[in-house]
């Protein structure tokens, strides 16, 4: 496990620097209205593969890690990759004829120009979450790290870079062109997997063991799961960007992606434990899955320590990174940062419910807080601006996590935090 979690850390750490150094780039290059129009831009383009993968990624990694020496696996990946894609496409048509719209609908200048970037690269876009959810399948963790955002923001981030005397388009041209080479080389990556398999004269190669039908069910819950992912992520930032100004989204978003550099170990984390979450809890091993759980905790808390005390106590510093303008949205960084070290601290709360067959309540402590965190964007952010997004989305960070902590207590009793089990002291 020590390889495999060193493997992966380096890769999200890859991804998160890509995230974060995206929107250095912009921000010293278009300023705080730039980093703005690229979140929208972000937000459509991720939700629109949310929406076009329609969870197919995890039905992928759940039934190819059934079985991942198995010719099936195939089966399943071409499954997932001929809907995504049809779907994908579709999506990418809508972008494009309705970007003069939704530049309108946000108020935001250029993103017209942007969106037709976006709209190219979102069957790539969309197909790498595809081929990354098949890498997690077969073990491969850190390659699967690879084919998200993440790596796709790093190579947009040195390609923008080098052609943005075009203006702000550059940053969906760049955007597009980093999708499709992040596709490529995890397609390669696939085909050198499928060489060493030996598979040519196997005679069950199209003979799955699972049906399309329940292929298509297992996709169905997943995406009702990603639902919440959906919320936070995407309308979220919909929502911001229709009360707030291109300038004030940019504070806001680079307050978000500064943040995330602290939560980046609990996405390592996750892409580890879970199976053996899974394994422990069907061998009623509860005290090895407890002291497994609370491992990760304490973990994620001494490796989200030193950035957390860096954003809190120079957050003038860290945002002057992206520009001098940027500086101004350093209440809003010390906030968030805040919440994600409690996102942190609490660990894999929403895995252990997920793998331990307590799907339907995590989807509704997710889906529940989510919901009410959107309300109170708009209830925030008219007398609070970017301030008032900072806080509702702190409250999902906070509150879905601790609700969730509260209900591995009461169904597992387990406790991850690291510090002494005050429910157990109130006799819960």
């Amino acid at each position: 496990m020590a390889i495999a979690l060193i493997r992966t850390f380096i890769a999200r750490g890859i991804a998160a620097l890509g995230s974060l150094a995206l929107v250095v780039v912009i921000g010293r290059l278009y300023g705080a209205s730039g980093v703005g129009v690229y979140a929208l831009a972000f937000s459509i383009i991720l939700g629109t593969a949310i929406l076009a993968r329609y969870g197919m990624n995890n039905a992928i990694m759940r039934f190819v890690g059934q079985d991942h020496h198995s010719p099936h696996v195939m089966v399943y990946l071409s499954w997932g990759v001929k809907k995504a894609l049809l779907l994908s496409f579709i999506a990418a048509l809508v972008i494009f004829f309705a970007r003069f719209y939704l530049e309108s609908i946000f108020d935001a200048e250029g993103l017209s120009v942007v969106l037709t970037g976006i709209a190219i690269a979102t069957p790539a876009f969309t197909l790498g979450y595809v081929l990354s959810g098949f890498f997690k399948g077969i073990r491969m963790p850190a390659t699967a790290c690879l084919l998200e955002h993440g790596s796709v923001s790093l190579v947009a981030a040195v390609l923008i870079f080098l052609i943005h005397s075009s203006g702000v388009a550059a940053i969906g041209w760049g955007f597009a062109l980093a999708s499709w080479l992040v596709l490529l080389q995890g397609i390669c990556q696939i085909w050198l997997w499928w060489r060493q398999q030996n598979w040519e004269h196997s005679t069950t190669a199209y003979e799955p063991l699972v049906t399309r039908k329940q292929f298509a069910i297992s996709s169905r819950a997943f995406f009702v799961m990603s639902l919440a992912g959906f919320m936070q992520r995407v309308l979220s930032i919909a929502i911001a960007g229709w009360l707030l100004s291109s300038d004030e989204l940019g504070l806001f978003k680079t307050s978000q992606e500064t943040g995330m550099a602290i939560a980046f170990i609990l996405i390592v984390i996750n892409a580890i434990f879970p199976p053996r979450f899974a394994r422990l809890y069907h061998q009623q091993n509860m005290q090895a899955l407890g002291r497994l759980a609370r491992q990760g905790a304490l973990l994620g808390a001494l490796v989200a320590a030193p950035p957390l005390l860096v954003c809190f106590l120079f957050p003038g510093w860290v945002l002057g990174l992206f520009g001098s303008e940027f500086v101004a949205a350093t209440p809003l960084l010390r906030l968030i940062a805040v919440a994600q070290l409690i996102n942190v601290a609490t660990g894999s709360v929403g895995f252990l419910l997920n793998m331990t067959g307590h799907e339907p309540l995590m989807r509704n402590i997710a889906l529940s807080c989510n919901a009410i965190g959107l309300l109170l964007f708009f209830v925030l952010i008219p007398p609070f601006g970017p301030m008032g997004a900072a806080m509702a989305l702190a409250f999902v960070l906070v509150v879905q996590n601790l609700v969730a902590l509260f209900y591995v207590w009461r169904r597992l009793r387990i406790w991850t935090l690291p510090m002494p089990n005050v429910l157990k002291w109130l006799g819960v």
